[in-house]
Formats: C-alpha cells, sequence, structure tokens
C-alpha cells in the first residue's frame, strides 16, 4: 500500500497579508537612522540545498522501507526545486518563467515560514509575486504576466560578492550560478523597469496592482523615494485586494521614514495595525523603533511599554528590553 502522496503546502500565516509575497527586509540597527536600507532576508543556497537533500533521504528512506520507486513526477518535482535552489531563477529552458517564479515563492515561503511580520522590517518588497495563476489570464495579459515574472524572477539571481554567492561557492560540489549581477543596483534596475514595461500595456486591475506594487518596492531599493511613495498610494488608492493593500501600507510606512515624514510614517504605521490586527504588536513596534530612530525617545519609550504590557511573551522583547535600557 503506497504512502507516498506528491503535495506542495505554501504556509503564509505568518504573513499579515495572507499573500505569496514575501517580504524582504532591513534591520534597522544596521542601517542609516536618516535613510534606512533593506538588506533583505538570508538566502543561503547551501542551506536550502541542505534541507533539500535532507527531504530527498527521506524520502529515499521512505520508498526503500515501500521497496518502491519513487513515481518519475515525484522525482521531476524534487530535482525541479533543487535545481532552482541551486541555479536561481532566469536559467534553464525546462520551466518558464511564470513556473520557476512560483516555485521559488514555493520554496521561499516554506524556508522562511518561521519569520515574523515585526522586528527586521524596514523595506517591504513585492517580489516573486505569485498573485496571478495563468488560469485567469487570457489573451495581451499572459504576455504582460509572463514579462512581469521574468523581472520578478532576477529577485533571485545573486550579485557579486554577496554572502550568498560566496557561500555558494565555498561549498565543494555546487556548481557556479549562471546569472549574476554586478550589483544591487542592477538587480534592482532590472526589477523596476520589467514592472514599468507591464505598467506600460496594463495601467489598471490585478496585473497592474502587481508590477505597481513591484515598482515601488524597486524604486525605493534604487533610493527614489518619491516615485516609490506615489506608487505605494496609488496601490491603497486603487483595485487591489486588501492583502496586498496591507503589504503597500506597511511599505509606504517605510518610505515615509525614509523620507523623515516621521508623523505621517506613524500614522501608516496604525494603519497597518487597524488592517492587520492579528500584527497589530508588530505594526507598533515598528513604529516605536521608527521613533527611536528619529529621536523621539519618549514617545517611543512610551510604546515599548506598552507592547511589554499588552503582551509579556512578545517575540521581540529582548531587544525592547535593551532599547528601553538605553533611553
Amino acid at each position: 500500500m503506497r504512502c507516498i502522496a506528491r503535495v506542495v503546502c505554501v504556509d503564509t500565516s505568518w504573513c499579515p497579508a495572507y499573500s505569496p509575497h514575501p517580504f524582504v527586509s532591513g534591520d534597522a540597527r544596521n542601517e542609516s537612522p536618516m535613510r534606512p536600507r533593506g538588506y533583505g532576508f538570508p538566502r543561503l543556497r547551501a542551506a536550502r540545498l541542505s534541507g533539500l537533500r535532507l527531504r530527498r533521504e527521506e524520502m529515499a528512506i521512505k520508498i526503500k522501507k515501500q521497496g518502491e520507486a519513487p513515481e518519475p513526477e515525484e522525482q521531476e518535482g524534487l530535482d525541479e526545486l533543487e535545481t532552482a535552489a541551486a541555479l536561481g531563477a532566469g536559467t534553464g529552458e525546462d520551466l518558464d518563467a511564470f513556473e520557476r517564479t512560483t516555485l521559488q515563492a514555493t520554496a521561499w515561503i516554506e524556508d522562511n515560514r518561521s519569520v515574523v511580520f515585526g522586528g527586521i522590517i524596514a523595506v517591504v518588497v513585492a517580489v516573486l509575486g505569485v498573485i496571478l495563476g495563468l488560469q485567469y489570464i487570457e489573451g495581451q495579459q499572459v504576455e504582460a504576466s509572463s514579462r512581469l515574472s521574468k523581472g520578478l524572477a532576477a529577485y533571485e539571481w545573486y550579485v557579486e560578492g554577496s554572502p550568498e554567492l560566496e557561500a555558494i561557492r565555498g561549498q565543494e560540489g555546487l556548481a557556479e550560478p549562471t546569472n549574476i549581477f554586478e550589483s544591487e543596483d542592477e538587480k534592482w534596475q532590472k526589477i523596476y523597469d520589467a514592472a514599468a514595461s507591464t505598467l506600460a500595456d496594463f495601467d489598471r486591475g490585478p496585473i497592474a496592482a502587481d508590477a505597481r506594487l513591484t515598482q515601488a518596492a524597486a524604486a525605493f531599493q534604487l533610493e527614489k523615494l518619491e516615485e516609490a511613495e506615489g506608487l505605494y498610494r496609488q496601490v491603497l488608492d486603487g483595485e487591489a485586494s486588501e492583502a496586498m493593500k496591507v503589504m503597500a501600507q506597511v511599505g509606504l510606512a517605510n518610505t515615509l521614514s525614509a523620507l523623515e515624514k516621521t508623523d505621517e510614517a506613524a500614522t501608516a504605521w496604525d494603519a497597518v495595525a487597524e488592517k492587520a490586527p492579528e500584527r497589530a504588536q508588530f505594526a507598533q513596534y515598528e513604529k516605536a523603533r521608527m521613533l527611536d530612530r528619529a529621536g523621539q525617545s519618549d514617545q517611543a519609550k512610551e510604546l515599548y511599554h506598552k507592547i511589554l504590557e499588552d503582551d509579556p511573551e512578545f517575540t521581540f522583547k529582548s531587544e525592547i528590553e535593551r532599547r528601553l535600557a538605553t533611553l
């Protein structure tokens, strides 16, 4: 009797927007207090490959116990996931850009499912945005979606000199990634251009909302802060889903903070707490950190204390206590 089934589960419960868009973030402790820049979640492919290989070994043990070989599609799925993790999106002809992006988004979310919403967020980036299923896209929208996906896939390409790339090069037996950017700006410019090109053809509807959110995130990374603010506001005022609007609200809050519009940023964080009440404490934590960086120590201190009073076991309790000790 067979017990193996090929099931792909995407757990996005940690994300307030309940969306496959992962959050790429920075830690304000390692950023300029005037203009924080996000450095991204650790994406060490060596660790990812170790997990994938462990999964394959576990399946092999199950198969050995049952005395059966894996079905071709089961083995193919594992091979595709390992290849995507090793080489990065945008390589190979076996998967189109949309499928590669979907595959990597699934792997990314699985690798980071324990990441919580607060604490290390300084930049929200709508990348690997697998919001649109091809079954809902018709006519010219297929081309537009494919174009956007190719740009989004560039997010998973490596940058020369990055810790992720050096980790891969330091692992014996791992192939050199095929696609490598010379700089972070070059990578984000590619993502920005893909989103802008999509918006040139479709300025409304779900594809446009996805592209606009992505372009806003890329604009932030390229330090086009005023443009990023405008794009985030367009998403909030447009036809985007409530889930996407939560992400846009977080992006707007961070952008306003980087622009030193502290009062507006504080209001934006309050809006995040209202729209995603299950993550309200994390939103207030981000607000407190922003006030702290802006020199409004008394307000930050008051908010830190309130967070701990409401939730004595708050995830970032130790960080709050560390900051309170210095205020």
